[in-house]
C-alpha cells in the first residue's frame, strides 16, 4: 500500500473514532414528556371515570396530548404503587408548559356499598379540568416524567338520591420533585391504612392485606409522622421524623404492629 493511501486511511480511522466518542446529544432535539396518574385512596367500591385526552398550554396556544388508551378507568386501582400510563414518551416543541388539562367524557359512575350511583359533570367543562401544577420549562433534549394525582376524596360530592357531582381536584408534579414512602407491616393484617402527615401536607394509602406492603406516592419533600391505622385486635402506631427527599423512595423496612 502506498504512503498517500495509508495517510488517507489513518485520517478516516481518526475521524470515525472522534464520531464514536461523541455523546450523541442533540441540543436541537425536542423535549420528551410522559404522564402517569395515581389516586389518593377513598372509601368507595369503585370510581369509574372516562378519560379521553390531555391538553397542554405551551404559551403560544394549546396542544393535544393523545392518551395511550382512552376509555373508562376505575381510579381506585391506581394507588399503593399502581399507576396508569396516560401519555407515553411524546416529543413536543420546547417552551414553558403553563397549564395542563385533563379531558373527561360523560361515561362516569361511582359505586358505593354495591350500588352504582350517577355521576354528573358540571356544565361548561368541555374544555377540560385544570391540573394544579407549577409552570414547567421544557428544554431541548430534556426528558420529563409527570405524575398526576387525582384526589377522589375532594373530587366527588354527594347530591342526594344516589347521585354525585364530579368536580375533579387533580395535581401534577415532576417525578423528580416528589418522594415516596414504602415498607411492609408485620403481621400483614395488622393495619389497613398508612398516612404521612406534617404541618403542610398529608398523603396516604391502603395497605395490601395479603402481604402487608405499602407505597405512599406523591409525597412532598419534608419530615413526616407516619401513622398506621390498625385493624381490630391491633394498636395504631406512629413513627416520627421520617424524612422524604425529592426523587427518592424512602424505605421504612418492616414495621411491627402490636397486638392490642
Amino acid at each position: 500500500m502506498n504512503t498517500p493511501v495509508k495517510i488517507l486511511l489513518i485520517a478516516m480511522i481518526a475521524l470515525l473514532g472522534a464520531c464514536n466518542n461523541d455523546d450523541n446529544s442533540n441540543p436541537d432535539a425536542n423535549p420528551v414528556i410522559s404522564v402517569i396518574m395515581v389516586d389518593a385512596p377513598a372509601a368507595y367500591d369503585a370510581v369509574n371515570v372516562e378519560i379521553l385526552s390531555m391538553e397542554a398550554n405551551m404559551g403560544a396556544g394549546w396542544i393535544t396530548l393523545a392518551v395511550e388508551n382512552p376509555g373508562v378507568y376505575n381510579l381506585m386501582g391506581f394507588s399503593n404503587g399502581n399507576a396508569l400510563l396516560l401519555i407515553g414518551d411524546t416529543a413536543i416543541a420546547p417552551g414553558t408548559m403553563t397549564e395542563l388539562r385533563l379531558i373527561l367524557g360523560t361515561n362516569n359512575s361511582v359505586i358505593v356499598d354495591g350500588i352504582t350511583c350517577e355521576l354528573k359533570t358540571p356544565s361548561g367543562q368541555t374544555s377540560g379540568y385544570k391540573i394544579k401544577m407549577a409552570p414547567q420549562i421544557l428544554e431541548p433534549d430534556g426528558f420529563y416524567r409527570l405524575v398526576i394525582d387525582f384526589d377522589v376524596n375532594e373530587s366527588f360530592h354527594p347530591t342526594g338520591n344516589n347521585k354525585y357531582m364530579l368536580k375533579p381536584v387533580v395535581r401534577g408534579y415532576l417525578e423528580t420533585a416528589i418522594g415516596e414512602i414504602a415498607g411492609i407491616i408485620i403481621p400483614p393484617a395488622g393495619a389497613y391504612f398508612v398516612e404521612a402527615l406534617n404541618a403542610t401536607d398529608t398523603a396516604g394509602t391502603y395497605i395490601e392485606q395479603s402481604n402487608g406492603s405499602f407505597l405512599i406516592s406523591t409525597v412532598m419533600p419534608g419530615t413526616y409522622n407516619v401513622t398506621f391505622y390498625a385493624n381490630p385486635g391491633f394498636a395504631d402506631k406512629t413513627i416520627g421524623n421520617v424524612v422524604v427527599a425529592a426523587g427518592q423512595i424512602i424505605q421504612m423496612g418492616s414495621v411491627t404492629i402490636e397486638v392490642q
